[in-house]
């Protein structure tokens, strides 16, 4: 398994209040991406996020990264970055 770690930063009160939009719009599309097993969307609650989105592959989590990086995203949101990580383990 391999997970692609996204950071994207924004303002605080927006990324907080953004879960509808998340849940309606981001979510469906993830869901659908050929090898996803699992994701995370997490905020630390000042405006940064860390996303965490598990594959059964380096070819499916490669494949998702370009979509990934060129994602619209809301205007208050900035892409930071994207990286693939080894899942070492997973429950």
């Amino acid at each position: 398994m391999v997970a692609v770690v996204i950071r994207e930063s924004g303002d605080a009160e927006h990324v907080q209040g953004s879960v509808d939009h998340l849940i309606a719009n981001v979510l469906p599309q993830v869901k659908h991406s050929p090898g996803i097993i699992s994701g995370l969307f997490m905020t630390d609650g000042v405006g940064r996020t860390l996303n965490v989105l598990v594959f059964d592959s380096e070819d499916a989590a490669r494949a998702a990264l370009d979509p990934i990086r060129n994602a619209p995203r809301p205007g208050f949101l900035r892409f930071e970055d994207a990286a693939l990580h080894k899942v070492l383990a997973h429950f």
